[in-house]
C-alpha cells in the first residue's frame, strides 16, 4: 500500500496542474513534470508557483534545509537555475515563501478551531486538538514545518519569521485561558512549552504506534489541565 506520506506527496505534486494557482493549497503543478514549457503571455506567476511546489515537495523528505538546493528545486520543477533568479533573489527567499504557505495553512486551521469554541479554556482545548489533527492528517506537510533541521537566515527577523503569526494565535489562546483561570503565569513560556509538548505528542504517537497510548483527547485534556494549574 502507498503510505500516507507518499500519497500526500503525490497530491502536492499534482494539486495545481491547472494554470498558476496562487493559493496556499495550490501551486504544485510543475514539480517533477520534466522539462517545462515556456509560459504563455499572462502566466508569469506559473514558474514561481512551480518552484514553490518543488521546494515544498523536497522539504517533505529532507533531513536539513541545506539538502534543498536551487539546483534540486529547478531540476524538480523542470527549469534551469538561471530561471530561478527571475522569480527569487535567493534560496532563502524561496524557503520563506514555502514556510509562509505551510504555516499559513496551519494558522487557518487553529484560528477556525479557536473561533468555534464557547470559552477561552474550550478554545485552547480545541486549538490543541486541531493542531494534532493537522499533524496526523498531513504528515508530509507537518514534517516540512517541524522535522527539517533549520539553519540561520541572516535576512529573517525573529518577529517576521514565517511561523510567527501562527505562534501568535497559539500565544493569544493560551493567554486568554490563563486569564480566564486567573493564573499569573508567563504566557510566552507557557505557549512555547505547550507547542513543544504538542509536537512531542504527535511525533511519538506517529513514530511509536505499538505503544499503548492513551486517547489523544485524554492526553490533550491532561496537558491543558497541567498548563492551567
Amino acid at each position: 500500500m502507498v503510505s500516507q506520506v507518499e500519497a500526500e506527496k503525490s497530491v502536492v505534486g499534482l494539486a495545481a496542474a491547472g494554470a498558476g494557482a496562487g493559493s496556499a493549497g495550490a501551486g504544485e503543478a510543475g514539480a517533477g513534470s520534466g522539462r517545462r514549457q515556456r509560459n504563455r503571455r499572462g502566466q508569469g506567476s506559473r514558474l514561481r508557483d512551480e518552484l514553490i511546489a518543488a521546494a515544498r515537495q523536497l522539504l517533505m523528505t529532507a533531513e536539513r534545509e541545506q539538502d534543498v538546493s536551487i539546483r534540486a528545486v529547478t531540476r524538480l520543477a523542470g527549469t534551469s537555475p538561471q530561471s530561478f533568479y527571475l522569480q527569487f533573489a535567493s534560496l532563502d527567499e524561496l524557503l520563506y515563501a514555502v514556510y509562509a504557505i505551510e504555516f499559513g495553512e496551519l494558522r487557518t486551521v487553529i484560528e477556525q478551531a479557536a473561533a468555534a469554541a464557547a470559552d477561552p479554556v474550550a478554545s485552547l482545548l480545541a486549538v490543541c486538538r486541531a493542531y494534532c489533527d493537522y499533524a496526523e492528517q498531513h504528515p508530509g506537510r507537518y514534517r516540512a514545518l517541524t522535522g527539517v533541521r533549520g539553519q540561520p537566515h541572516p535576512d529573517w527577523q525573529a518577529q517576521s519569521l514565517p511561523g510567527s503569526q501562527t505562534f501568535a494565535v497559539l500565544h493569544q489562546t493560551v493567554a486568554a485561558a490563563l486569564a480566564a483561570k486567573q493564573r499569573q503565569a508567563d504566557a510566552f513560556l507557557a505557549t512555547a512549552t505547550l507547542w513543544a509538548s504538542l509536537h512531542g505528542i504527535v511525533t511519538l504517537r506517529a513514530d511509536r504506534p505499538a505503544f499503548a497510548w492513551p486517547s489523544l483527547d485524554d492526553m490533550i485534556d491532561s496537558l491543558v489541565r497541567q498548563l492551567l494549574a
